[in-house]
């Protein structure tokens, strides 16, 4: 699963790592922690348009949705998409092949099991480099004011290497996007038919420590830098013990 995210690089840093617009302004950045039910607003780049990082609400409306109540009813379930299910859901099934898009983040939070307490830890890349997660968008209109909303869904594999020992209980993982995967995804050449046989999550230099379970604070507070930081939890073993 994927129910929060972190980015802090500089928009200098994207812009040289992706070679695409990067409107800063449009987000409340530096990201150290934002919770997916506070449905931000947060960068993805979308499939065929590799020159520009969009704003986008977390949280996919999709297009046929009714009524601002249904909207907001749905926005709640479809934080995540399981892979497996893509084409065949009705929220995302109509946008395999042609909305596809890479959610922006440095970071993300999983909580995992032990001895009946859970545990936070922070994701990432060595230096906190960002990545993608796969992701699909949609843009839905509201009726009653005639307003137009871009969403999307963070996509979720089964996990594996660190974030399956982390996440140890239903073992999910976001799909983060590596080189060939990420070509493809974003490739709207690539059916998804084609695209789905080169999914192979990017996990094995992935880096993970625990943090302070203050990530389970409601609202804003938690996004700060210290929110980050390593914590030591008593008992807890590292996670190259486990097996």
């Amino acid at each position: 699963m994927c129910f929060n995210a972190a980015l802090v690089q500089s928009a200098e840093i994207i812009k040289e790592l992706y070679g695409a617009e990067f409107p800063v302004e449009s987000f409340n950045f530096p990201a150290y922690f934002i919770s997916a039910f506070e449905h931000p607003c947060w960068p993805i780049q979308k499939q065929g348009d590799l020159k520009r990082i969009v704003p986008a609400l977390w949280g996919l409306i999709p297009s046929w949705t009714k009524s601002a109540d249904a909207a907001g009813f749905i926005r709640d379930k479809t934080i995540n998409a399981r892979f497996e299910s893509l084409d065949s859901k009705p929220s995302f099934r109509g946008l395999v092949n042609i909305r596809r898009c890479g959610v922006l983040v440095d970071g993300f939070v999983e909580w995992r099991l032990f001895e009946g307490k859970k545990y936070p830890y922070h994701i990432a890349l060595p230096d906190k480099r960002p990545f993608m997660l796969a992701g699909l968008w949609d843009c839905w209109k509201d009726s009653s004011t005639g307003t137009s909303v871009e969403t999307f869904s963070v996509v979720t594999v089964d996990a594996k290497g660190l974030p399956a020992q982390i996440h140890n209980v239903k073992k999910r993982m976001p799909l983060i996007l590596g080189k060939t995967s990420g070509d493809a995804w974003l490739d709207s050449n690539v059916p998804f038919a084609e695209c789905a046989d080169l999914m192979v999550p990017l996990y094995r230099t992935l880096e993970a420590w625990p943090v302070s379970k203050d990530v389970s604070m409601p609202g804003g507070g938690r996004n700060h830098p210290d929110i980050q930081q390593p914590c030591k939890y008593p008992g807890l073993p590292p996670l190259e013990a486990l097996k």
